[in-house]
């Protein structure tokens, strides 16, 4: 019961983070000189499963996405985090939450 609790919260929360997220990628001036994380399309999403570890999913979208969330000691069983990757189209996400490195769920929003 508990577990739906915290993933409806980290649903609401990247939703709102997405949303925000949108309307200010679209600047011109990139101070740090660096790339926004890459997007996603439905072709990669579909190579990534349950199980895979989190530099096997950043190989296949090609980088590392914005982690949203980070919970247990690492290197233990308990170690969760969580990642999102824009997508192309507009308002499309996927999260992806690992637990202890290793892909455990995957969530799109409008991936096209």
């Amino acid at each position: 019961m508990n577990n739906k609790r915290l993933n409806g919260l980290f649903v609401s929360i990247i939703l709102f983070l997405s949303l925000t997220a949108c309307t200010s990628s679209n600047s011109s001036s990139n101070p740090g000189g660096e790339a926004n994380s890459p997007e996603i399309t439905m072709e990669e999403l579909s190579k990534i499963t349950k199980g895979m570890e989190l530099q096997e999913v950043i190989d296949v979208v090609g980088g590392e996405g914005k982690q949203m969330g980070q919970s247990g000691e690492s290197d233990t069983k308990a170690h969760k985090v969580s990642y999102v990757w824009d997508g192309a189209a507009p308002n499309s996400f996927v999260h992806i939450s690992f637990q202890n490195n290793k892909v455990m769920t995957i969530k799109d929003v409008n991936v096209k």
